[in-house]
């Protein structure tokens, strides 16, 4: 064994009986740093830690419970409505179209420009503003009022762009900036036809005409979009969309035949002019159905831009609106009146002197001259005042006013167009009836009535003493599902022969008023046929304007002729209205040739052939009209 094995095995023993004693602890001195010391809460304290903890913890879950459970249902409401809208969806409004289906009115879409403030950027506004300016039309300074109107969410700024504006504002692409699909009403032909047609306010809603009157079935019922949107109201695209789609607005077609309208409107507004009249109005009217084929009224306007002309222009159509007194043309119904209650004969007699008292007053002719003894045909060749109310005294009031009312004065006719007046009639009987009213109403004075009311009547004595209810709609379509007008019979105030009597009397009473038309181009002034080649019914009227102070105005007067043609078998009866004409006092002058021109281009049109035997001489070779 080697040394050192010796003593390895001479240190192992005694090191496994060492004891090896802990180290010394460092002791702490006065001045030195003390060991940390051991803190310890008391245990009321770590209690109330624990109280206050259970006391919030419990105060949420009472605030849970309320939110989760007993206001559940309330609290969902809210959130859905936040979220979950129903959306209107506008229907189309019907369109008007003649009777040939040419549009008159419809909807276009167009659309508006809104902005939204809040979504606008700051540093962007005077610029944007310049810019929208020259595209809408406005000031930048209202732009910029509206760009910045942070107390808003939207403000509409344009409406109704022209497409190739909508598409610049929207290569701007600037945030805020919204266009939104707005319906447009747009009239194509203008201010054809405006009166009958109407107009619709920028509201979308009918304020006259046939506008006025179909207001709601033109404008159909809203649909509804329902769901989830967002702020800007886009859909959220995983939540169910429920949709009711608009029913549009029934479509309609007018009776109005384009070229009788265009006719009409040319001939009124070429009067009004050459005689520098103040307006006036032409209706012409299918007798057999009562179907207005034409009606025209002076002054015009445009319904596309309506807000141009003053309310009583766009809001009134003076045919069915405006009242007057007509005139000798109410002669007709005067000697219709007493023939249908055989209070006199056709031969009846009665003596004209020009000058007769009644009642405290002078009533006179319109020139004061006496015809001597006439019978009715006479009355009305010579349009004669005095013999007019003698018929009429035969008559009585209660036969004269029951006529009258039959024929259909003093209430609406019922035409589907919106501001019909019903004229006025103090009646036999009623709280303002006098006896010399009763006498001015034999020619036409102290009785109020509007033009379509007078051809209406006038249209039943060339039916045969049948009157039709007026219309303007020939059908109206709901889809593909249409509906036409039936002719409506309103009455039979007259016996046929009595009809055909007093047809007779204006054929007579047509031809004397020729040579207004004929007597310069064939040297002749004696009677003779008014449309050569027919027989045309008619009667002029002078009528007085009365002034609101009372009495009638002494320098003018309105002109009128009204008739039917041809006498048998009519097919149309026409009011030409002159209101005013400064070179005609008596008006009649203006109207006649009006008249003339129009039954002599509607007996073309309706290809109705001329008699070869109803030419006077000199007639055949003057067909160039004048």
């Amino acid at each position: 064994m080697s040394r050192s094995e010796q003593q390895r095995r001479i240190r192992t023993p005694l090191l496994g009986k060492l004891r090896i004693p802990n180290p010394p602890q460092p002791r702490v001195s006065a001045r030195g740093t003390s060991a940390p010391k051991q803190v310890r809460l008391e245990r009321w304290r770590i209690h109330g830690l624990l109280l206050f903890g259970m006391f919030l913890l419990g105060m949420v879950l009472v605030r849970v419970v309320e939110l989760q459970v007993v206001r559940h249902a309330e609290l969902s409401q809210k959130a859905e409505h936040l979220i979950e809208l129903q959306l209107p969806i506008a229907p189309t409004r019907g369109a008007i179209t003649d009777r040939m289906g040419n549009v008159l009115a419809m909807d276009v879409d167009r659309k508006s420009l809104w902005v939204v403030p809040g979504e606008v950027q700051a540093e962007r506004v005077p610029a944007l503003a310049l810019s929208l300016s020259a595209l809408v039309q406005r000031s930048p300074q209202e732009l910029e009022a509206a760009l910045t109107a942070r107390d808003r969410y939207w403000v509409r700024v344009a409406r109704w762009l022209e497409p190739e504006v909508a598409n610049q504002i929207a290569a701007l692409a600037e945030p805020g900036l919204r266009l939104e699909y707005d319906p447009h009403r747009v009239y194509p032909q203008g201010s054809f036809a405006a009166q009958l047609i109407g107009t619709v306010n920028h509201n979308g809603d009918g304020i006259s005409g046939i506008e006025g009157f179909f207001n709601s079935a033109l404008k159909g019922v809203p649909g509804v979009r329902e769901g989830e949107f967002d702020s800007l109201q886009r859909p959220i695209a995983i939540a169910p969309m429920r949709e009711v789609p608009p029913r549009d607005g029934v479509q309609l077609q007018t009776t109005i035949d384009p070229r009788i309208q265009y006719l009409v409107e040319h001939e009124l507004h070429s009067a009004v002019e050459r005689h520098r009249a103040d307006g006036g109005s032409i209706i012409v009217l299918d007798v057999q159905t009562g179907a207005v084929r034409g009606m025209a009224s002076w002054p015009p306007f445009d319904p596309n831009n309506y807000t141009a002309y003053p309310p009583e222009v766009y809001g009134r159509n003076p045919a069915i609106s405006d009242l007057y007194e007509p005139g000798s043309t109410f002669k007709m119904f005067t000697v219709a009146a007493g023939l249908q209650s055989r209070a006199f004969s056709a031969d009846t007699l009665v003596h004209d002197t020009g000058v007769i008292a009644r009642h405290g007053f002078t009533l006179k002719n319109w020139n004061a001259a006496g015809n001597g003894m006439l019978d009715s045909a006479g009355i009305m060749y010579y349009s004669s005042n005095v013999g007019a109310l003698l018929l009429n005294e035969l008559t009585g009031p209660e036969a004269f006013y029951q006529s009258i009312a039959d024929f259909g004065f003093g209430r609406p006719t019922g035409i589907e167009l919106a501001g019909e007046e019903q004229g006025i009639v103090n009646a036999w009987g009623g709280p303002n009836y006098n006896d010399l009213t009763f006498l001015t109403n034999a020619y036409g004075q102290g009785i109020s009535v509007t033009p379509l009311q007078l051809v209406v009547a006038a249209a039943a004595i060339a039916n045969d003493g049948i009157l039709m209810r007026p219309y303007i709609i020939e059908q109206r379509c709901e889809g593909a599902v249409c509906v036409a007008t039936e002719p409506v019979e309103a009455g039979r105030p007259i016996e046929p022969g009595v009809a055909w009597t007093i047809r007779r009397m204006m054929v007579h009473s047509a031809n004397h008023y020729a040579p207004v038309v004929w007597g310069p181009r064939t040297g002749s002034y004696a009677d003779q046929w008014l449309v050569p080649g027919y027989q045309i019914g008619a009667k002029t009227g002078t009528s007085s304007i009365p002034l609101p102070g009372g009495g009638y105005d002494p320098q003018y007067t309105i002109g009128s002729v009204l008739g039917f043609g041809p006498a048998e078998e009519a097919q149309f009866a026409v009011l030409v209205k002159i209101d005013r004409p400064k070179d005609d006092i008596w008006g009649v002058a203006t109207a006649i040739p009006v008249f003339y021109r129009i039954m002599d281009e509607l007996m073309r049109y309706e290809r109705i052939a001329p008699d070869p035997n109803l030419f006077s001489p000199g007639q055949a070779q003057s067909q160039a009209r004048p």
